[in-house]
């Protein structure tokens, strides 16, 4: 799901942008309240990018604080008026600088091209209708599954077995309230989260793929599904 994550990483920077925005405009209008609101808003973004930058980069919070602390050093350089502690600085900032450096030089563990497209793949024959019974298998052990199917014109998400999970507390009410934030409803019985997408293919496939990412990153922690995650689905028979 490497790109899926890139693109999720992405709308949170917007995300973030926007908040700032709006939490300096709140305080030049001195709108206190709302720049608290936008503020708790913004933490949250904050939080949530924290965890998919160190999914992308396992070293992301390293070389955070390493660039922090550059830009630190930058800020007492710039302001300091003793060219003792400022000699001082300089030379801290230049250690911080080949430190940043060598990590960024550290390789990181390369995605298999088969891992990183086979999901979007076989999404892509679902809806050309070259495949079926796609299930994403998100942890064998606890039978928590997400079904697809495909007909006319409309995409059908479904995670099954919503009372069992919430008995065995696999899923919890925040969980569920997550999925109805993504467009998910639950059945009148309470068994099942049903979604459907409709549009061009092209559309589908795109939110699909989105809503995918924001289920295993924000949802679930990613960690669970170890081992424990993978797809299942039966090839069509060419006439």
């Amino acid at each position: 799901m490497d790109k899926q994550l890139k693109l999720l990483i992405s709308l949170y920077e917007e995300e973030k942008a926007r908040l700032q925005k709006l939490i300096d405009k709140s305080l030049v209008e001195t709108e206190y309240l709302m720049a608290h609101y936008h503020s708790q808003a913004l933490y949250q973004i904050n939080g949530r990018l924290q965890t998919l930058k160190n999914i992308d980069d396992k070293l992301f919070d390293e070389k955070d604080i390493r660039q922090r602390r550059i830009d630190s050093l930058q800020k007492r350089i710039e302001t300091e008026s003793s060219d003792y502690m400022k000699e001082y600085y300089v030379k801290d900032l230049q250690r911080a600088k080949e430190k940043l450096e060598k990590l960024n030089q550290i390789s990181r563990p390369a995605t298999h091209p088969d891992n990183e497209t086979l999901l979007d793949e076989t999404l892509k024959k679902l809806v050309d209708k070259k495949v079926k019974n796609l299930k994403l298998i998100l942890k064998k052990a606890d039978n928590l599954f997400i079904s697809f199917s495909y007909s006319n014109r409309v995409l059908k998400v479904t995670l099954p077995y919503v009372k069992q999970h919430t008995k065995k507390w696999t899923l919890h009410a925040d969980n569920i309230n997550s999925f109805k934030n993504l467009g998910f409803n639950l059945t009148e019985t309470k068994t099942k989260l049903i979604l459907t997408l409709t549009g061009d293919k092209e559309y589908i496939l795109n939110q699909v793929k989105l809503i995918l990412s924001k289920i295993v990153f924000e949802i679930f922690y990613f960690k669970e599904f170890d081992n424990e995650s993978y797809i299942e689905f039966t090839e069509k028979a060419s006439r």
